[in-house]
């Protein structure tokens, strides 16, 4: 039909200006024919992300305190809770060019002594009770004879012991990493402090970086303790598990267990 037209309007003799005027009209007609399928997919998406601007909003961190691993209902999950229940307060220390405001996380001395405190007695009881599974020393086992003495229900036993530990020891270490960044951030902050008016300033404020440390330093050796003793831990999971595989097939019920009864 648009062909018809064409040659109508030549036959016709309209002017070249309404004949260039008609075609520009067919070609944009064409154009927006073409491209439809090209553009119509885009185009609602355009209008959706127009219509709904929240949509593309950063995503506010969540805070590490919220996503904390620990159980809430364990000896360290609740003297955690206990040591949390100090009001927060935004702590400031004056500074060359004004306050210095130390970190959110920072609740004060009592605070953070008494989150190393739990930290600590939770390191000391990991090394108290899961040692003696390191001191089976299953990967030792040389033969059957070994392997018979064992007992199918304390493989089992100290097998859901090494998962307890892995458990607990991962939740206790998240958090000593995350408060001893935090002490970090505060002695950063007391670096930046300046006191013009004590005379020994430079000593106040390097006893207040060595308090600081000897704080961490007093959960930090119990920590490296129980970090070494996941790694002995990680092979003797291991081995109980290949043991346990090797216990079912070779040994006969009736033997005697001589171990882990």
């Amino acid at each position: 039909m648009m062909t018809q037209n064409l040659r109508s309007l030549r036959s016709g003799g309209v002017s070249k200006t309404l004949r260039f005027a008609f075609l520009a009209l067919v070609i944009s007609f064409l154009h927006d024919v073409s491209f439809g399928g090209a553009s119509g997919q885009t185009r609602p998406q355009h209008r959706q992300r127009l219509q709904s601007p929240a949509a593309s909003s950063p995503v506010t961190p969540v805070s590490p305190s919220k996503t904390s691993t620990v159980d809430s209902a364990s000896p360290l999950g609740k003297a955690l809770a206990e040591c949390d229940k100090v009001q927060e307060e935004q702590f400031v220390l004056p500074g060359l060019k004004g306050e210095i405001k130390l970190d959110r996380c920072y609740r004060g001395r009592e605070h953070l002594v008494c989150r190393y405190d739990a930290l600590l007695a939770e390191g000391k009881s990991l090394v108290e009770e899961f040692t003696r599974i390191i001191d089976e020393h299953y990967q030792d086992v040389s033969n059957v004879e070994g392997v018979c003495k064992l007992s199918g229900d304390g493989l089992g036993k100290d097998s859901m012991g090494t998962a307890e530990f892995s458990k607990r020891f991962a939740a206790a270490r998240s958090e000593y990493d995350a408060h001893t960044s935090c002490a970090n951030k505060v002695k950063q902050s007391i670096r930046d402090v300046t006191l013009p008016d004590l005379t020994q300033a430079p000593d106040l404020l390097k006893s207040m970086i060595d308090t600081i440390d000897a704080d961490i330093a007093k959960s930090s050796g119990v920590q490296e303790q129980a970090a070494a003793l996941a790694v002995k831990m990680e092979a003797s999971q291991k081995a109980i598990g290949v043991l346990q595989k090797i216990h079912r097939s070779i040994c006969s019920k009736a033997e005697p267990t001589a171990k882990n009864n």
